[in-house]
């Protein structure tokens, strides 16, 4: 069994951090090893999904538990890894939140000799995810329809 747990402090409201996270469908935007995503069944705040990861290729099923403003839960049931990601947000006060993500993982279908690889490249995703998800929640912000879309802009044209 591995453990992973990283965190870090964003100058970003929860609700602010909560649109970026739980937006699940472009988790290949912050998380590297993950190349594509398919759903295959959505059903309030659950989600299934198909995932292909890592530079292999390798595909995996993944079920998502979204619990509005405080956390996102991760089971990975099928694919080269097993077990759970949940990151959770802490509200710090003011506009500042802690993001907090942790992996409790078995290699399913990794050989032993690339278990370190694999371990190694998992905590430098989940930081780089966490650089970009900090550096998404302190860009600008357009709005469609009420909801908010980041970095991108959606302004009509003249």
């Amino acid at each position: 069994m591995v453990i992973i747990d990283e965190g870090r402090e964003v100058d970003a409201s929860s609700d602010e951090v909560w649109d970026i996270v739980s937006d699940v469908d472009r988790d290949p935007e912050y998380w590297s090893g993950l190349a594509s995503i398919r759903n295959i069944r959505r059903e309030g705040n659950l989600i299934e999904r198909e995932v292909v990861v890592g530079f292999m290729g390798r595909k995996g099923t993944q079920r998502i538990e979204l619990v509005p403003k405080e956390s996102i839960r991760l089971a990975m049931i099928d694919g080269p890894l097993r077990g759970s990601r949940e990151i959770e947000l802490i509200k710090l006060g003011g506009s500042k939140t802690k993001i907090r993500i942790s992996w409790d993982i078995q290699f399913s279908e990794i050989p032993v000799f690339a278990q370190e690889f694999v371990r190694s490249r998992l905590e430098e995703g989940t930081r780089e995810a966490l650089d970009k998800i900090a550096k998404a929640a302190k860009g600008p912000r357009k709005k469609v329809h009420g909801q908010p879309v980041n970095g991108l802009d959606v302004s009509p044209r003249p």
